[in-house]
């Protein structure tokens, strides 16, 4: 059966993807969704009436959406306004005058889908829809095993990172829509669109992006930083770590072939990088800097991780609930690796995921001995 991407157009489509997004939020993802109609089984709010949603269908069945919302249409609600304000700083954006301001949200797609080529087709109808409509800025809150490919499509991080009340720890993210040499740069998709659109006209929305934020792109965007820089810098990390850590038996070249399949993420003193419980897919390795990770329980005490080591990695083996919650200690560096990526690793590039994998059961039996060994003297001590 083909497949078709359009923009819902009414309400009995919009309430097909109502319990679409309750499907894969809730009964899927296992999330707390505030808002979300448990008695009915769907997931909608507010923004529904004033934003577009786009979905990918299949024999008349959703299995993919997106939404686009327009920053001149949330200003008729003030109080989302007022949050969207406060999680993107959009304000600069919006005094600049220099075309639409757009938030792009509700990201999700049928597991059967996923890593297949509809989800670029979701992502460039969107594309065409938001440049059809005067978009400059589209804003995006990515959690960080989607940030690599929102980085793939053309967005840049360019603030400090959330911790959204319903999804958890976010990166703020920004696309220039028409800023061809960055598209150029990153290999989007976009960019055959955007040729076709541009026609020679100058964009001084990119003039502008660039004059204000270049500092706060070196701060944050680094995955723009010199390649053979960050490179290096994996590598001797791995050359420092000793004993059992995600390095050991990794050739340099393997070292680099994982860095490039990871996300580099700068976090900040206080960032509350997973919340216990949260059903998210993704493991970290801090190249620097260091965390606290707390398990509530009053027999252990909180474990300080730092450079070399890992976290989250119960998250990318299992389906399961965050087992603890980590919180930064100091500003640092996490290399983030998500569950998709190493899905597809273990098929092109298999000798590698096997050597991560088997460090990654070293790490965590060792961590278990550990635990065992201290609730043992914590009763010997009464």
């Amino acid at each position: 059966m083909s497949t078709k991407v359009e923009i819902v157009s009414n309400h009995i489509d919009l309430e097909e993807l109502t319990r679409f997004r309750y499907d894969i939020y809730v009964r899927s993802m296992q999330k707390k969704v505030v808002g979300a109609d448990h008695e009915f089984g769907r997931i909608t709010d507010e923004l529904d009436a004033i934003s577009k949603n786009l979905v990918i269908k299949k024999s008349n069945c959703i299995l993919g959406s997106l939404r686009l919302t327009y920053a001149d249409k949330l200003t008729s609600l003030p109080e989302r306004f007022a949050e969207y304000q406060e999680m993107f700083c959009f304000k600069p954006f919006l005094e600049s005058s220099l075309g639409r301001i757009c938030f792009t949200s509700r990201l999700m797609i049928s597991p059967e889908l996923r890593g297949s080529t509809l989800l670029w087709r979701l992502f460039s109808k969107a594309f065409q829809t938001a440049m059809s409509d005067g978009v400059t800025f589209d804003f995006c809150a990515a959690p960080p095993h989607m940030a690599q490919l929102y980085s793939q499509l053309g967005y840049r991080r360019y603030k400090s990172n959330i911790l959204y009340e319903s999804f958890g720890y976010d990166i703020p993210m920004v696309q220039v829509l028409r800023d061809q040499q960055h598209l150029e740069k990153c290999g989007s998709p976009f960019l055959k669109t955007l040729k076709e659109s541009l026609s020679g006209k100058i964009c001084q929305e990119v003039t502008w992006f660039l004059e204000n934020f270049t500092d706060a792109l070196q701060t944050y965007d680094l995955q723009s930083l010199d390649h053979i820089h960050v490179l290096e810098q994996t590598s001797q990390l791995a050359l420092e770590c000793t004993g059992e850590t995600i390095f050991a038996g990794l050739t340099k070249d393997e070292v680099e072939e994982l860095r490039i399949n990871t996300y580099p993420l700068k976090f900040e003193s206080g960032d509350h990088i997973i919340q216990k419980e949260d059903h998210r897919e993704e493991m970290f390795i801090i190249e620097q800097g260091s965390v606290s990770v707390r398990q509530d329980r009053v027999d252990t005490d909180a474990i300080i991780l730092g450079r070399g080591q890992i976290f989250g990695e119960i998250g990318l083996l299992t389906a399961t609930g965050r087992t603890a919650d980590v919180i930064a200690l100091e500003d640092g560096l996490i290399l983030v690796l998500s569950r998709q990526t190493a899905m597809r690793l273990i098929k092109t590039k298999p000798k590698l995921m096997a050597t991560v994998l088997l460090n990654i059961g070293c790490i965590l039996a060792g961590r278990m001995i550990g635990t065992y060994d201290n609730l043992k003297q914590n009763k010997a001590n009464g």
